[in-house]
């Protein structure tokens, strides 16, 4: 595999998914997705995200001199093909987003209230954008910032209080606009007017959705069972398809929520598919539990093509 340059439903439709889901995973000993997670270096990393060429990754790190030494939950960068890490902020802080121009990183803090912030991808000309002392001093819980195709807008959610939803703002903090109230985990389309979140239907289960930018065209396109779990939408580069995390896995599907398919397998719970700029993979992590052989937060790549997955620190490189 290539190491990259580059949240009641009509009866019938429920049935139709039952099913499908089902067969994705009913499909004998030799399932087309791997089983065997593969083992990894123990580098700690969570919530990746792709830099503009797909070249390098930014992700959550916490070294393991950190109970003693540093803080937990800092931004580093890797180098996929020259195999170099570089610290970029000491942290602590969660969700970092690469913009398309690789020239800035929107995150939030990783402290109760939380709020938004900016930096440079040298970590330098940290701006606050929620919060006290911040264009929006009355917004807090602000969390997921991503910036939109163009760089020239952001996307965030408030996940706490009255002003719980979706909403968009301006790059320095300016123009905030609400989407969609009580939603969470926002994605953007390609086209910059259509975004994937998280909603929940009328039997209070989370699903995933879609809505144009401007609040208009609201639509449901999943209607899973038991999905407690579901979360973290994304799309692909074309805008034709959607992955998520359900049911401790990664599945795609249709960007009109056709074709549900679960795309791996394996122990330890899935978590936050991000695609390539080229589209052709998938970043992850993958948490691990006490008494599962590795430890928790490792980082996975996922070849869209073959569905082969593979470590980003292979375990063979300690």
């Amino acid at each position: 595999m290539a190491r990259y340059v580059r949240f009641p439903a009509v009866l019938f439709a429920g049935l139709f998914v039952s099913i499908l889901l089902a067969a994705c995973s009913l499909l004998g000993d030799d399932p087309r997705w791997d089983t065997d997670v593969p083992e990894s270096a123990p580098v700690r990393g969570l919530l990746g995200t792709w830099g503009p060429n797909g070249e390098r990754i930014a992700f959550i790190h916490t070294p393991d001199t950190a109970e003693v030494t540093a803080p937990f939950n800092q931004l580093w960068t890797y180098h996929l093909t020259a195999d170099t890490m570089r610290r970029v902020m000491k942290g602590p802080l969660l969700t970092p987003h690469w913009g398309p121009d690789g020239d800035r990183f929107v995150f939030h803090s990783d402290q109760l209230p939380q709020h938004l912030f900016t930096a440079s991808a040298t970590g330098g000309s940290l701006t606050k954008l929620t919060g006290p002392n911040s264009p929006n001093p009355d917004l807090e819980n602000t969390v997921i910032g991503k910036w939109n195709p163009s760089g020239d807008r952001l996307l965030f959610s408030v996940e706490a209080g009255e002003k719980s939803g979706i909403y968009t703002m301006n790059p320095d903090g300016s123009d905030v606009t609400k989407v969609i109230g009580w939603s969470v985990q926002p994605a953007w389309f390609p086209s910059g007017e259509r975004i994937a979140y998280i909603d929940f239907d009328s039997s209070d289960d989370p699903q995933v959705f879609v809505i144009d930018v401007n609040g208009n065209g609201q639509r449901k396109l999943t209607d899973l069972g038991n999905s407690e779990s579901l979360g973290w939408p994304s799309v692909s580069p074309d805008g034709e398809t959607i992955a998520f995390a359900y049911d401790d896995q990664i599945y795609l599907m249709g960007a009109d929520g056709t074709d549900v398919r679960q795309v791996t397998g394996g122990d330890g719970t899935a978590q936050q598919p991000v695609w390539s700029p080229d589209g052709e993979t998938i970043l992850f992590w993958r948490q691990f539990f006490p008494g599962g052989g590795q430890t928790p937060d490792r980082l996975f790549l996922l070849d869209v093509e073959t569905l082969e997955v593979e470590p980003v620190f292979p375990a063979s490189s300690t």
